[in-house]
């Protein structure tokens, strides 16, 4: 029955000792430290304990840098057999369940835990430069490993029962989102049942409140407050550590139990319709109707940006949102001079420009995917269009999509305080906001490009990327002359900032989507 059990094991750690890109990205990570190193060092005399402040930051890099490897990379260990339609030929190679989770998830973990292997040793100097100790160190890398080891098993159980490394992604990102809110949850319900008498020396009750102890105590972001603190001596294995740890190992046996059930039910390699309706369906308006003259902006607004009838959902989605804003900002009840419409404008504005933002970067990472997956880049590049043609025509059926939210956008500036819309409209020749347009601009490039090298997880990957270009690249440095300080905009002139901004996004642009158009032609031509 286990005979070959540690087959894909070994055969996965070997493949990627061997692989040179691998030890390549381990040396970026740790000259990612030599860089925090510096800051620390450079900044010694500025501020107090540069040891512990390089510590915080490296801690914080590595929660930061694994959560993300959790949405792109484990959860994807499964699925990406399942797309392929491999995993029959897996089990007839000798490889039962068991053996097939070590190899494609507890390998991934392992490769991982190496980044964390690699770095102990630099993060050992911080205790040089002062304000930290060994102990801490230690203590920060055995949570940051149990989190790792938590976050590993709950994507391969959504990598085991979904069938699209999309979904497995989301689910995990959900759940990640709630292990982030349940602790301090936990703490505020403790609190409020210690106030109307709960007492641990209760018999049930005390089991309760002991319970919800353990799950406030559970989350890697409250255990790294703890250790990057001065004077930290708590125990090493802490209740996050054996929550996590323990979590993991139940997450990795229901993939085991699971794994038959899940794994071999077929899914479709097509294009799926999303929320798209069918054109015989009982609301004929919202379905996509006939192909329009311009058949991929047609295809990528049905498909990608969801129609019709997603639209409509979105479009009551926000003004539910809207009126849910109202409610909250009315005193005594809801009436027209009891709503405070200033804030409410303000508030709404606000979740729309986030609501825009992080649309168009969902469908950024989506724009070239089905292409690439189905392997159709080929069939469409022997139309008779050009490559540009075809990634406009694609951008612009994305666009389309986010028509119900920048339509809301528009609709709640209208709430906006006379000052604020002054304001809003002023910044419209305000460099610093068109700096800002210049980043998200590089930004959804980038997610666009990533998604033509990875199979999943293109958008944190991109959010990985993203902090060292902006540093490091001189358009930052330059942007920062141009819309930074107020002097220097005084001394540079507004108009030829303004100008500069613009000059500098179309020369990014042009760049990234050159860098595109090469990657797809690449792809296309396999």
């Amino acid at each position: 029955m286990y005979y070959g059990l540690l087959a894909l094991l070994t055969r996965s750690l070997r493949q990627d000792a061997r692989q040179t890109r691998n030890h390549i990205f381990r040396l970026c990570f740790v000259a990612f430290i030599y860089l925090a190193l510096l800051s620390a060092t450079v900044t010694s005399g500025m501020f107090g304990a540069p040891g512990l402040r390089f510590f915080q930051t490296i801690a914080w890099l590595n929660m930061f840098f694994i959560s993300c490897a959790g949405v792109g990379y484990f959860s994807s260990a499964i699925t990406e057999e399942k797309e392929e339609d491999t995993i029959g030929l897996l089990q007839m190679a000798g490889l039962n369940p068991l053996g097939i989770l070590l190899g494609k998830s507890t390998s991934r973990l392992i490769q991982a835990t190496m980044l964390l292997v690699v770095q102990f040793p630099f993060s050992l100097l911080a205790v040089t430069l002062g304000g930290v100790t060994p102990y801490q160190i230690v203590a920060a890398y055995v949570a940051l490993l149990a989190y790792m080891i938590l976050l590993a098993n709950v994507a391969l159980v959504w990598s085991t029962i979904c069938q699209r490394g999309g979904a497995a992604a989301g689910m995990t990102t959900l759940l990640f989102v709630l292990y982030f809110l349940m602790p301090n949850v936990a703490l505020l319900v403790t609190a409020e049942l210690i106030d109307v008498g709960w007492s641990p020396n209760q018999p049930w009750r005390g089991t309760v409140l002991l319970a919800l102890e353990w799950i406030g105590q559970s989350s890697i972001w409250n255990r790294l407050l703890e250790t990057t603190q001065t004077g930290f001596k708590d125990s090493i294995i802490s209740r996050q550590v054996i929550t996590n740890s323990v979590g993991g190992m139940i997450c990795f046996l229901l993939s085991w139990m699971s794994f038959n059930t899940f794994a071999h039910s077929q899914t479709s390699q097509g294009a799926t319709r999303g929320v798209v309706l069918k054109s015989t369906s009982r609301v004929p308006f919202l379905s996509p109707g006939r192909c329009w003259s311009w058949p991929l902006v047609w295809k990528d607004f049905q498909f990608l940006g969801g129609g019709y009838s997603f639209g409509l959902v979105k479009l009551i989605g926000y003004v539910v949102l809207h009126a849910f804003i109202v409610y909250l900002n009315s005193s005594d009840g809801i009436t027209a001079q009891t709503i405070r419409w200033g804030e409410v404008g303000q508030i709404y504005c606000f979740l729309m420009l986030w609501a825009v933002g992080i649309e168009a970067c969902i469908l950024a990472s989506r724009i070239f995917h089905d292409e690439v997956r189905l392997q159709t880049l080929s069939s469409l590049l022997m139309l008779p269009h050009n490559v540009a043609y075809l990634g406009y025509s694609k951008a612009i059926g994305c666009l389309m999509g986010l028509l119900p939210a920048l339509l809301c956008l528009a609709i709640g500036s209208v709430f906006l305080p006379e000052a604020d819309l002054d304001m809003a409209l002023k910044f419209l020749i305000e460099p610093f906001v068109w700096g800002i347009v210049l980043s998200l601009l590089i930004f959804l490039h980038l997610i666009a490009l990533l998604s033509l090298f990875v199979k999943w997880g293109a958008l944190p990957l991109a959010i990985m990327l993203m902090g060292p270009i902006s540093t490091c690249c001189p358009v930052g440095q330059l942007l920062f002359f141009v819309a930074g300080p107020q002097g220097m905009r005084e001394n540079f002139g507004m108009l030829a900032a303004t100008a500069t901004i613009w000059i500098l996004m179309g020369l990014v642009c042009f760049v990234f989507q050159m860098m595109i158009a090469a990657r797809l032609q690449e792809l296309a031509s396999k």
